[in-house]
């Protein structure tokens, strides 16, 4: 397939101009259009197996026209070719395929980031902490990337480096693992791969590799504890190897094991089963000791890498109604006072919904939950619903916000739906009446009617604290921050706001400002 003729195929990502930028441009953070063939996918990829999500990403990927965000690549010095430089090598393929497919060129053009190059290490971790914040890479992945990335920081210091070292050097990089997570990758990567390829590709997770280590751990103290002299080790990574497969049977694994034992002793094949259950007992127990004490920060995966977990669309805190017969509410009637079981200290980040598809159902049960709050109120306010953010849109009200209550509930809501946190986003709600003033610079206007944004250090005194706030509506605010915490945790910000990120506007802002300031100085 030809491509398109395209002003000398690169061109500056600035929609206002279009200028050639030549590759001494690769020094800074800027913005250009590529086209597909000049962007390869990071020929380090820490990904072996297909992105599950993939058909969902490419079904998005075409019904959008292209991407949300910017492809953020990177350029080796010398080389022809620019690569994606931190997640987005599945993004790239389906670009790839759809403009093969469609010949759109919606789809060969790609608005990049290009960002300046480091080094594999970094380019590497980069990866890594992607995939790991989507939740979306296996672990037997993580753990031979891992192994890479420890080689190649040995090669640049030219010294091999401790499991510690190691753990402190990820942390630095935005990475953080604790040794015993080292270990279990380690394991995973040196031992288990070259034996049980397919159970890692399938999905074993941490704690089955766990169990393995302990069960090879176990079964070798028992073999010695019979007093036998042979090594366990290599008849542990024979009978292994001979049950590898999508689900690797661990009870059929056992029983060849004690079978095996207690052929090799003499012993009983009771007695030998005996003493694996207090090995493992053991094992197991000094496990739960050490996962009990506090651990160093991982970053927590976005979607669940357990199979059969279900989505957890409620994840609030239990709530209890307890009337208190000495509570009197100003000859107004008595409300249930509501108090809170402890919180765990679980991070929303699990079990967490891992398909586009499950955005839908959570923004309309945070729109329900925003206008149960605003029809508690005196002056109801104009709760939309929106396909954006978090499903709900904070409108300008029919009436000026005169109720001091009234006016903190709505910036509250306001904030917790993230609507104006940017342009981008307020062009994405061109039909509300906020956006379309503020869009056309007529800010007073909308401020005439619900006021200047509220001071934080007031909305406990004046909204939340006060007897006016209705306990149901109490009740329903919590609920949507813990939706929409679940929301914001579990998806990518361009999915949430299909619009180019905070980050990037960031980085665009910064880019301007380097340009005026060297235009400052070539003057």
């Amino acid at each position: 397939m030809n491509s398109p003729n395209l002003k000398n195929i690169i061109v500056d990502g600035d929609l206002d101009r279009q200028q050639i930028l030549s590759s001494s441009d690769d020094q800074v953070a800027h913005h250009k259009v590529l086209t597909i063939d000049l962007i390869k996918p990071y020929d380090g990829n820490p990904r072996r197996t297909i992105n599950p999500r993939y058909h969902e990403i490419k079904a998005s990927i075409r019904a959008k026209g292209g991407l949300n965000n910017l492809l953020t690549v990177t350029r080796r010095p010398g080389d022809a070719h620019y690569m994606v430089a931190s997640g987005g090598n599945t993004r790239l393929t389906i670009l790839k395929e759809l403009w093969q497919e469609l010949a759109l060129e919606c789809f060969y053009n790609v608005h990049c980031l290009v960002v300046p190059w480091l080094s594999d290490c970094d380019t590497l971790s980069a990866h890594l902490i992607e995939n790991e914040l989507r939740g979306e890479m296996p672990l037997i992945d993580k753990a031979l990337a891992l192994r890479d990335l420890k080689a190649q920081l040995e090669n640049e210091r030219g010294q091999s480096l401790s499991l510690r070292e190691f753990s402190r050097q990820l942390k630095q990089m935005g990475y953080p693992a604790s040794p015993r997570q080292l270990t279990r990758f380690n394991y995973a990567a040196e031992f288990l791969w070259p034996l049980i390829p397919m159970a890692l590709a399938a999905g074993l997770g941490s704690s089955s590799i766990e169990k393995l280590r302990k069960m090879e751990s176990a079964y070798s103290k028992c073999l010695e504890g019979f007093g036998s002299s042979q090594r366990f080790g290599p008849l542990f990574a024979q009978i292994l190897q001979d049950y590898d497969s999508k689900n690797l049977d661990f009870d059929a694994l056992q029983c060849t094991l004690n079978n095996h034992i207690a052929d090799h002793t003499g012993q009983s094949l009771k007695r030998v089963r005996q003493k694996m259950e207090v090995l493992m007992f053991d094992a197991l127990k000094g496990e739960e000791s050490e996962s009990s004490t506090p651990s160093d920060l991982t970053i927590k995966p976005l979607a669940s890498t357990e199979r059969g977990q279900t989505i957890n669309t409620a994840a609030t805190p239990a709530l209890l109604t307890n009337p208190d017969p000495n509570f009197k509410n100003q000859g107004t009637q008595q409300e249930p006072i509501i108090s809170f079981e402890p919180l765990s200290n679980q991070t929303p980040a699990t079990n967490m919904p891992s398909h586009l598809a499950d955005l839908i159902p959570l923004r309309s049960r945070c729109c329900d939950l925003a206008q149960q709050i605003s029809s508690s109120l005196p002056l109801p306010l104009t709760v939309k619903p929106w396909r954006q953010g978090y499903g709900f849109y904070l409108d300008l009200p029919e009436q000026p916000i005169q109720d001091e209550m009234v006016y903190f509930v709505f910036w509250l809501l306001l904030g917790l739906s993230e609507q104006h946190l940017s342009m981008e986003r307020v062009k994405l709600a061109q039909e509300m009446k906020f956006a379309q003033l503020l869009l056309s610079h007529q800010e007073r206007n909308a401020y005439a009617v619900v006021g200047s944004p509220a001071p934080l250090a007031n909305l406990g005194h004046s909204a939340l604290l006060t007897t006016k706030f209705p306990e149901q509506a109490l009740l329903a605010l919590f609920q949507l921050v813990q939706l929409s915490r679940q929301i914001r945790f579990s998806f990518r910000e361009s999915d949430i706001f299909e619009c180019i990120t905070l980050e990037q506007i960031r980085l665009r802002d910064q880019m301007a400002d380097y340009q005026t300031t060297e235009g400052d100085n070539d003057e």
